[in-house]
């Protein structure tokens, strides 16, 4: 290439790239919502709930679109003000109305939930007529600058207010829900006082180890909480809901996570369904090399011994084996360590009494995985 030729092509190199860069702003401002997280099935539906396609991370929302997540899913949706709604599963939202005013920087959100919960994250609306709804079929709520949460359940809709302010109204009447307030509405009933939401749940921390994290999680059982909800988020750019169960006990198992960042938050639900103030903590999970699977431990009759048995984990070079009489783990009553990773089982003499074991492997390389679920036995004869 001579040159001349040289020129010419490197001038042709720079105006494509200026113009793919112009394309990428332009496009990012006519952007006004989009999926910026997705987790499971996420589709766009028409009016009558029949499925037009599955959406992808990226898409552009448009007026008018139906976004229904299914069971185990959630979506992430960034508005042009920065605003988040986190959409959890079983739902269905309605677009009803997205404006912006690129002169004025007046921007409108409008969102009916049909079925299901969104938690939104709103950021101050301080350009005038600038407004955040989120409508469900007996509520209306306007916020400015907030953290809420609303829940359509058959005929009943909830709301309650975990930072700011909004204004929820019936139809008839209009309540003002404050920081740590809530309200429900159903045919029985109508919008009347807010109501206090319960204290937020109190975690161990210790149980959130960065890297050899335990298989479970506990808090403490908080009076009047009838159930409680549990997310856990995985961190990255934005926040992606990839757990959200309720539970009537006072811990869950982690198993299944992938190494990364994540973030937990519990709330205590009242008797009006109501979700109190959330314990948020985040924690690493590194996860490689994976434990052994263990196997439910049993007695030889004849040696009176208890036979520990697991099924090998390809990426172990070694294995430990703890046995404790304390869930907890605080206390190890027996620790066996370099276990040969061609070894499936283990024999050891134990009194009579409740235990529980749990394992982990160690690699080539000599670096320990985190432990195993931890499992409960029984020895029923010395």
């Amino acid at each position: 290439m001579n040159k001349k030729n040289y020129i010419i092509f490197s001038g042709i190199l720079i105006l494509c790239i200026i113009s793919f860069i112009y394309y990428k702003m332009e496009y990012s401002k006519n952007i006004f919502a989009q999926i910026v997280s997705k987790e499971g099935e996420v589709n766009l539906v028409n009016k009558k709930g029949e499925l037009l396609s599955e959406v992808t991370k990226g898409y552009k929302i448009k007026i008018g679109d139906f976004i229904e997540t299914k069971k185990d899913s959630s979506v992430t949706i960034k508005f042009v003000d920065n605003s988040l709604a986190i959409i959890s599963e079983n739902s269905l939202v309605s677009m009803k109305n997205l404006k912006y005013d690129k002169n004025t920087k007046k921007s409108i959100t409008n969102l009916l939930l049909l079925k299901g919960k969104i938690e939104s994250t709103v950021t101050n609306q301080d350009t005038f007529g600038s407004e955040y709804k989120v409508v469900t079929p007996s509520l209306q709520l306007a916020v400015r600058g907030t953290i809420f949460n609303v829940a359509v359940e058959g005929a009943e809709s909830r709301a309650f207010v975990i930072k700011g302010k909004i204004l929820a109204t019936d139809g008839n009447k209009s309540l003002l829900l404050n920081k740590g307030y809530g309200a429900v509405v159903n045919d029985k009933i109508k919008l009347s006082s807010p109501i206090k939401l319960l204290s937020k749940p109190t975690i161990d921390l210790n149980e959130l180890n960065i890297k050899y994290y335990k298989k479970y999680i506990s808090w403490e059982k908080l009076p009047n909480a009838v159930k409680y909800h549990v997310q856990v988020y995985s961190k990255e750019k934005y926040k992606s809901l990839i757990y959200d169960k309720y539970v009537s006990n006072t811990e869950i198992n982690i198993d299944n996570l992938k190494d990364g960042k994540y973030e937990i938050n519990i709330q205590a639900v009242d008797t009006y369904g109501l979700e109190g103030f959330k314990i948020e903590e985040t924690f690493n999970v590194k996860s490689n090399p994976l434990p052994p699977k263990v196997k439910t431990p049993i007695t030889n009759l004849n040696s009176r011994m208890t036979i520990f048995r697991w099924e090998k984990s390809k990426e172990a070079s070694k294995y430990i084996l703890e046995i404790s009489k304390i869930r907890s783990f605080n206390k190890v009553l027996i620790r066996v360590s370099n276990l040969n990773s061609t070894l499936e089982q283990m024999s050891l003499p134990l009194q009579k009494g409740d235990y529980f074991i749990r394992m982990s492997s160690i690699d080539s390389s000599g670096i320990r995985g985190p432990y195993s679920q931890m499992y409960p036995f029984k020895v029923d004869k010395k």
